[in-house]
């Protein structure tokens, strides 16, 4: 039961970067727009590049560390066992 558990909280991450990622891209779109004006708001630019920026920082902090829990699986989970030289190759790195 505890595995289900775990499983569905590493889902809900992924979800909640999927969503992270979705708010990327449209602040992306947004600083687009706004510089395709003749008159661009420099404020919401300041805004919507602090949310860019921040976002990224997130989601690439929230992949690192499902990256790292996958490796520490597949490392103690038997899947490297059966692979001896991917097992040593991720032990070593």
């Amino acid at each position: 039961m505890a595995t289900y558990s775990l499983a569905n909280e590493r889902l809900r991450a992924l979800e909640d970067i999927e969503r992270e990622i979705g708010a990327i891209l449209q602040n992306a779109g947004t600083v687009i727009l706004e510089l395709s004006k003749e008159k661009t708001n420099e404020r919401l630019l300041d805004r919507q590049a602090a949310a860019f920026t921040a976002s990224v920082q997130h989601v690439e902090a929230e992949l690192s560390a499902q990256i790292r829990y996958l490796t520490q699986v597949g490392v103690s989970g038997g899947f490297c066992e059966r692979t001896p030289a991917l097992g040593q190759s991720l032990r070593l790195g």
